[in-house]
């Protein structure tokens, strides 16, 4: 299929904004526990761009808006990760770094090279196994929890657990396939000779939500061997809905899990990864252009993305990053624009869904997810559980609006949610509940609560 105008030049946005430049670097660190992910859900929740030359007044809205929806995560990234002889510059990321610890964001760093650099003068390969190998060790030794910069700064288990290079190659497609290969298995040698328990990750993927490309140009086969080994965890997909060309109303095809699905057949993967996605939306833009119809949908988007599961049914998402929260209209038009105003940040429909999402369930775990059959979540945590239904075409083999739900132990309330909030509550007893001829065309949560 052929992707709109205007989604291929969001995706095009981060390779030529910066042409010049020479990269942008992407990490998860985790507060609670130092090499491993905290599972609850505002710990899978973030967004971007934290960019490591600004700091103060510039940095601010998207602090706010991260705040103010409940994640805890954020995508930093750099232009000027390493200088023009390939030597790592990790800091650069120090002033970025302090900030997101003072106000309580864990940064997901992203070593970006993209393919232009190789036209530039000089040109700027790719560079070497050893370039990368070089460039993973420097970036984790200073940024895992309790590295230097933790221990310079007497700030413990704060750092970079997942660390990623590159961003969206399959778009322009000019990297080499076996220089990609090599410098990502370098980043991620260099990265493990740190710390093996740390994650790496290739940075997101764009073919498959462009044109349908379930190798992602060649991409995904480069690199299916660092898959297997264990050295790449996952992959990270980008994707953005559209109303013409990747529309989630008409079926769950134009889904983040059927991506996630069809690349891993066509890289013939053995074993089960984990999915990553460092931008999704829905694009408010043709029939689509009405901000509440687009945030309706958008709740949709978010669980689709955080639904994912892997090969035997189990979870699969490590963390799933809307784009942009912070951005305005006047940044990039309407269509990915998260906020209405800048300074102060003022929240747009969407960003107002996923801090609804969050304070349902932000301190609950998902427990399972359907997406194949009943199209349903469950969510578990220490006063409740919530339960997710995509009451979509193409979406669930349930029927006639009936959405019958299993009651934990002690259940006494359930509160039916929307994406614009709260339906109707009920008092419930005994080990189940049906909702009945609720309307087809949306998300519906159901909070449980004992």
């Amino acid at each position: 299929m052929v992707h709109d105008k205007g989604a291929l030049n969001h995706h095009r946005c981060h390779l030529t904004r910066w042409a010049a430049s020479l990269g942008l670097c992407l990490c998860v660190s985790i507060f609670p526990a130092p090499g491993a992910l905290a599972t609850t859900l505002r710990w899978q929740m973030g967004a971007g761009n934290i960019v490591t030359f600004r700091t103060g007044a510039e940095t601010a809205p998207l602090y706010r808006a991260l705040q103010w929806v409940g994640a805890r995560l954020g995508r930093m990234d750099s232009y000027g990760w390493r200088n023009l002889q390939r030597v790592p510059t990790p800091n650069d990321f120090d002033a970025a770094m302090m900030e997101a610890h003072d106000n309580g964001i864990t940064p997901i760093f992203l070593l970006e090279y993209e393919g232009s650099y190789q036209a530039l003068d000089p040109p700027q390969p790719i560079g070497s196994y050893d370039d990368w190998f070089r460039a993973g060790a420097e970036y984790a030794r200073r940024f895992r929890p309790n590295g230097e910069w933790g221990r310079e700064h007497g700030i413990k288990d704060f750092g970079a657990t997942i660390f990623s290079m590159t961003n969206e190659p399959d778009v322009q497609n000019t990297i080499p396939k076996r220089e990609y290969h090599d410098a990502l298995e370098g980043f991620a040698d260099g990265i493990h000779s740190v710390d093996p328990v740390l994650k790496v990750v290739p940075a997101g993927f764009a073919a498959c939500n462009i044109d349908g490309d379930a190798t992602l140009r060649g991409y995904g086969p480069a690199i299916t061997d660092l898959l297997e080994s264990r050295k790449l965890d996952g992959i990270d997909l980008h994707t953005y809905y559209n109303d013409r060309w990747f529309p989630l109303t008409e079926g769950r095809k134009f889904s983040a899990q059927s991506c996630f699905d069809r690349i891993k057949a066509a890289l013939g993967l053995k074993r089960d990864i984990k999915f990553y996605t460092t931008e999704f939306n829905v694009s408010r833009s043709g029939d689509w252009s009405d901000e509440t119809l687009t945030a309706k949908l958008f709740l949709t988007a978010i669980w689709d993305n955080l639904g994912v599961v892997g090969a035997e049914g189990r979870p699969a998402t490590v963390f799933a990053f809307p784009w942009a929260l912070a951005d305005t209209p006047e940044v990039d038009g309407p269509a990915y624009a998260m906020a209405v105003s800048g300074d102060p940040w003022q929240p747009e429909e969407r960003a107002k869904v996923l801090k609804r999402v969050l304070d349902l369930a932000g301190d609950m775990t998902i427990v399972s997810s359907d997406p194949y059959g009943a199209g349903t979540m469950h969510l578990k945590g220490a006063n409740g559980d919530l339960f997710v239904w995509h009451n979509r075409l193409g979406w669930t083999n349930l029927t006639d609006g009936r959405w019958p739900i299993r009651l934990p132990e002690g259940a006494r309330k359930v509160e039916l949610w929307g994406w614009d909030g709260l339906r109707s509550i009920h008092d419930v007893s005994g080990d189940s509940f049906v909702f009945e001829a609720l309307p087809a065309g949306e998300t519906y949560m159901a909070l449980v609560t004992r």
